[in-house]
């Protein structure tokens, strides 16, 4: 029976992360997945939810950026295509998306890294 569950289990979690768009939603099912795994097989014991908050925190500090750019390029290009129908318009709006992404994202990282060496050596 716990072989039936844990196989049900995978492929639910296959199915979610196959499904989810969002960099987070991607990562934290695949820490879920790792954490039943490692549950499952049982050889590290407390170890699993040490590495599941390592998983976790690591998919935070990863997906910031891309999830936030995400959401913001995101709703500037679904206000600028309007419809869809005018072509010219769609391929302008899908330049300045990649543009913005590119930028925002850019932006964003430096950002993280300043925070990080200034969290590391203060007065940086």
């Amino acid at each position: 029976m716990n072989t039936f569950t844990a196989t049900l289990a995978v492929v639910a979690m296959l199915v979610f992360s196959t499904s989810a768009t969002p960099c987070s939603d991607i990562c934290a099912a695949e820490c879920a997945l790792s954490l039943q795994a490692c549950q499952f097989s049982g050889a590290l014991g407390d170890l699993c939810a040490t590495e599941n908050t390592i998983c976790t925190k690591d998919c935070d500090a990863s997906c910031f950026c891309v999830d936030s750019c995400a959401e913001k390029c995101g709703t500037a290009f679904a206000a600028c295509k309007g419809d869809g129908v005018d072509l010219l318009k769609l391929e302008s709006c899908t330049f300045n998306f990649e543009a913005c992404e590119a930028q925002c994202g850019t932006q964003c990282e430096m950002q993280a890294y300043n925070d990080a060496l200034k969290a590391v050596i203060p007065g940086a």
